[in-house]
């Protein structure tokens, strides 16, 4: 028994061995679902790549998918769907038939490639298992992500990322940033406030801010921090040199990091 959950943390703690692969079959997915009531969209999706773009002019959500597996059978039993509750619209991932856990993991590989043209005004909660995800100009975020690069841009309210590992690139909102991250470099630019919460590993850089800057526990990697208009405060930061510029408020470093 402790052998087989030991198989198990690993094979689920290894979303890159078990997905690395190419597309051996393939099918397109398709939808548009009007959102002229909606205030939120909740997406949970597994692995692939995942690109949403606000748009101003729109009253719908518009998807356009590619599903990929090792196997027809897998390939069948893959889907993207959507459903309205109330004011929320969710959009998803869905395995039919392959639900035990070494069916799904064990020999077969799949993902959903997903590209997603949304209403400007939507508020966001998006939890991503694996892969690249790039976001841009919509109400605000709320992002889980597993791994894989995140790109954000163009948020009019707050953006709050829980990260497992990959880069982080953020610009342009005129929130809130905050920030709980595991591994991977970090660039966050032209924002009105930067919290980060958490960083295990990784550099961080922060320029162009209109307010505050808080880093209240930083792991290892250099943290560079310039163009603030507000207070600058580190409160634990691990290896990695600190250089802070141009600071409009007041500038704080935890002398016992």
């Amino acid at each position: 028994m402790r052998q087989i959950a030991l198989i198990a943390i690993m094979l689920i703690g290894s979303p890159v061995l078990v997905y690395a692969d190419s597309c051996n079959y393939e099918k397109d997915i398709e939808f548009t679902v009007d959102a002229a009531r909606a205030q939120n969209l909740l997406v949970d999706v597994g692995a692939g790549e995942l690109v949403i773009r606000g748009d101003a002019s729109s009253s719908e959500i518009v998807v356009s998918a590619q599903a990929c597996a090792s196997s027809r059978n897998r390939l069948d039993d893959l889907d993207l769907r959507h459903r309205l509750r109330g004011s929320d619209i969710e959009i998803y991932t869905e395995f039919y038939q392959n639900r035990r856990l070494f069916s799904w993991w064990g020999s077969g590989r799949s993902r959903i490639d997903i590209e997603m043209t949304v209403p400007s005004e939507l508020a966001l909660r998006v939890d991503d298992g694996s892969g690249a995800v790039t976001i841009n100009g919509v109400a605000a975020l709320d992002l889980n992500d597993g791994s894989g690069s995140i790109r954000i841009s163009d948020i009019v309210g707050d953006v709050y990322i829980n990260d497992g590992s990959g880069s982080i690139e953020v610009s342009n909102v005129s929130g809130l940033v905050a920030v709980e991250d595991g591994s991977g470099d970090m660039r966050i630019v032209e924002s009105n406030a930067v919290h980060i919460i958490d960083d295990g590993s990784g550099g961080i850089r922060i320029a162009d801010i209109t307010q505050n800057v808080y880093i209240d526990d930083d792991g290892s990697g250099g943290i560079d921090v310039r163009n603030v208009g507000g207070d600058v405060e580190i409160e634990d930061h691990g290896s990695g040199g600190v250089n802070v510029d141009n600071v409009g408020g007041n500038y704080y470093l935890d002398s016992g990091g």
